[in-house]
């Protein structure tokens, strides 16, 4: 079973209705605990959501996208992905091993090209075991050869900046910085247990998120 990579994208440089426009749900029917019908809106997968028009891709006579696992490895960037929410330049979700960066370029150009603006992005990325995190910026540049020749689809390139990483280990070590007396490092540390350090209470798996919330701050 593939570790799920969580993830958040903000874009920026257009309007949420700009945003929104390009973002398609579709009405279904479930049963809920008691048997009964109810009536759900879910984002559609994505392969059939517009942003991703201008991506290859072939269905076969059920609809079904032919070669999944290589189209969503080359153009979202995971062998499967799941988007949960997409609205007002907000998108999140989960994907396999991997965070979803073809997907970001592929939204980028999309959007970019579509308003013949500058957009930009950031991604914030965490695998569910802390094995990686990170959070990548994005950005577009304008491509004036494309233009002269009138390919009007290919008009801007998406590029990565900065990227910052750290990963569980790396919390690990600052948490032992600041609680030298605990054996993490034990095989029997309890991580979800009260410990009295110095007079102060502490759970270390908080601590840990905390330390997971200010490397969030400061990238």
């Amino acid at each position: 079973m593939a570790n799920h990579v969580h993830f958040t994208i903000h874009i920026e440089g257009i309007d949420d209705e700009q945003f929104n426009k390009s973002v398609k749900t579709e009405k279904r029917t479930i049963k809920d605990w008691n048997d009964n019908d109810m009536e759900i809106t879910e984002l559609l997968e994505i392969e059939e959501q517009p942003f991703m028009a201008n991506v290859d891709k072939e269905f076969d006579k059920d609809g079904h996208l032919i070669g999944a696992y290589d189209w969503y490895c080359n153009n979202v960037g995971a062998k499967w992905c799941h988007i949960e929410e997409m609205q007002d330049g907000y998108i999140s979700g989960y994907s396999a091993w991997r965070q979803p960066h073809e997907l970001v370029i592929n939204i980028l150009e999309f959007y970019a090209t579509k308003y013949n603006t500058e957009v930009s992005a950031s991604m914030t990325y965490e695998d569910e075991f802390r094995n990686f995190m990170g959070k990548q910026y994005y950005g577009v540049e304008y491509n004036s050869e494309a233009a002269e020749a009138g390919e009007v689809s290919d008009l801007f390139d998406a590029y990565e900046e900065d990227c910052i990483e750290t990963d569980g280990t790396e919390l690990m070590e600052q948490f032992d910085e600041l609680y030298p007396s605990l054996n993490s490092s034990d095989n029997d540390f309890e991580w979800h247990e009260e410990h009295e350090v110095d007079g102060e209470t502490i759970y270390p798996y908080e601590v840990m998120d905390e330390l997971a919330d200010q490397f969030w701050e400061r990238a």
